[in-house]
C-alpha cells in the first residue's frame, strides 16, 4: 500500500515537471433509487467547443425540506474493470456547507465544481429550485494538486438524504499526459 502511494505520487511529480494533463469527460450516467423523492431530466454530456465537453446534471427533488444529507465520492481507476483508488470519502453536506474544511479532499473537488453548481445553500434546504450543474468542463489545473497516473477513472457520487441512499451519479473521464511528455508508462 506504500509503495502504491509512493508511486502515485512520483507519477504526479513527473507529470508536473515534464508536462501537463489533458482531461475530459467521456461519459456520464445518473441513476435515481426513489423516482417519487427526486427525478433526474437531464444526464448527459454536450459539446462545447472543439475538444472542449461539459457535463450537464438537472435534478428536480420533490420532497422538501432537505434537513440532512451526505456524500459519499469515490474515485475508480479503470485497470480490467473499475477498481478503487485513493479517495473513499463520506461527507457530511450540511456540515460542510456551514463549516468547509479545507483540509477535506471533497472540498477541492467541490471547488472545482462551485462555478458550475447552484448548490451553495445550508441545511436545511427550502428552495423552491432545482439543482442543476451546467457546462462543467475539467480544466488541467483542476488535477494539478492531485497525482495520479493516465488513465481512464469514474467519479462515484452517492447522494444519501434523510439517511436513505437516494440516487448515484458516474461521471467518467480520461486523464492523459500531454503527447511530448517524458514520461515513462507505467506497466
Amino acid at each position: 500500500m506504500k509503495f502504491a502511494l509512493i508511486s502515485v505520487l512520483l507519477a504526479g511529480f513527473l507529470v508536473a515537471a515534464f508536462g501537463g494533463i489533458r482531461t475530459r469527460h467521456t461519459n456520464i450516467k445518473c441513476e435515481t433509487r426513489d423516482p417519487s423523492y427526486a427525478e433526474v431530466p437531464v444526464c448527459r454530456l454536450n459539446v462545447l467547443g472543439r475538444g472542449i465537453i461539459g457535463a450537464n446534471v438537472h435534478i428536480k427533488v420533490s420532497q422538501l425540506p432537505i434537513r440532512k444529507v451526505s456524500i459519499n465520492f469515490s474515485v475508480f481507476q479503470k485497470l480490467s474493470g473499475y477498481h478503487p483508488f485513493l479517495f473513499n470519502v463520506t461527507v457530511d453536506l450540511c456540515h460542510y456547507m456551514k463549516h468547509p474544511n479545507p483540509y477535506n479532499v471533497f472540498h477541492y473537488f467541490y471547488g472545482a465544481m462551485l462555478p458550475f453548481i447552484n448548490v451553495n445553500h445550508t441545511c436545511p434546504i427550502n428552495v423552491s429550485h432545482d439543482i442543476i450543474l451546467k457546462d462543467f468542463v475539467l480544466n488541467d489545473q483542476m488535477f494539478s494538486r492531485v497525482a495520479g497516473p493516465k488513465g481512464n477513472y469514474m467519479f462515484k457520487i452517492k447522494i444519501i438524504s434523510e439517511g436513505v441512499w437516494r440516487g448515484t451519479i458516474y461521471s467518467y473521464m480520461d486523464v492523459n499526459a500531454e503527447d511530448n511528455t517524458r514520461i515513462i508508462p507505467s506497466g
